[in-house]
């Protein structure tokens, strides 16, 4: 029996987390070209996948900034962040990078049909104080979070960063009769433009890869 069209409409929605974690000390006084590329029509279903770091299922990657004393005083200077060394995940170029790939299958099936691939990210929540390591309630946005894009073209991750919101858009192309695949590699910096308590400070932002 064949498979009707609508079938095919349902709504893909993939996600994938990144933690983010910051380290304040207790005293304070050349890009390559695009590689957004299009892939042929398939013969299976529909599909996509998205990696945040690590290849391996469910494997959550954290970034680190380590805000020492002497990048506070006397002028504050921004953070590099260091991705953990989890298994399967992917080494970049540039170092301390975390590489984002997103891949959209169509099928034959879908010949001519518009298909919409989206990325968003959720940072609504933002870095809170970790119970007992000394800054209390303090809770920082993850707004103060920035990331430059590598291998970039006109239709990848562009430079930016985060806005505090739930469903911030990355990335949001379409194509028609073949899927997409995106590859941008991130390097994130902590502003350190505020001085706040001194602690360790953890959050996780949401990835959401969305094929309507």
């Amino acid at each position: 029996m064949p498979i009707a069209l609508f079938s095919f409409k349902r709504k893909i929605s993939i996600k994938a987390k990144l933690v983010m974690g910051l380290l304040l000390s207790a005293c304070f006084s050349e890009q390559a070209l695009a590689v957004l590329t299009l892939t042929p029509l398939v013969n299976t279903s529909r599909r996509l996948t998205l990696q945040v770091g690590s290849s391996q299922f469910g494997t959550v990657n954290s970034v680190t900034f380590n805000v020492t004393t002497d990048k506070t005083s006397p002028n504050n200077t921004p953070i590099q962040g260091v991705p953990s060394a989890t298994a399967a995940t992917a080494a970049t170029t540039p170092a301390n990078g975390i590489l984002i790939k997103l891949t959209s299958e169509i099928p034959f099936a879908l010949v001519n049909v518009w298909q919409n691939v989206k990325l968003t990210v959720d940072s609504s929540v933002g870095l809170a104080c970790i119970s007992g390591t000394g800054c209390g309630s303090t809770i920082i946005p993850f707004s103060t979070i920035s990331w430059v894009s590598y291998n970039r073209g006109s239709y990848d991750i562009n430079d930016g960063s985060f806005t505090d919101g739930s469903t911030q858009t990355l990335f949001w192309v379409g194509s028609l009769n073949a899927g997409l695949q995106l590859e941008n590699t991130l390097v994130f910096t902590y502003a350190n433009s505020t001085i706040y308590p001194a602690g360790q400070y953890t959050g996780r932002v949401t990835y959401t890869a969305t094929l309507p």
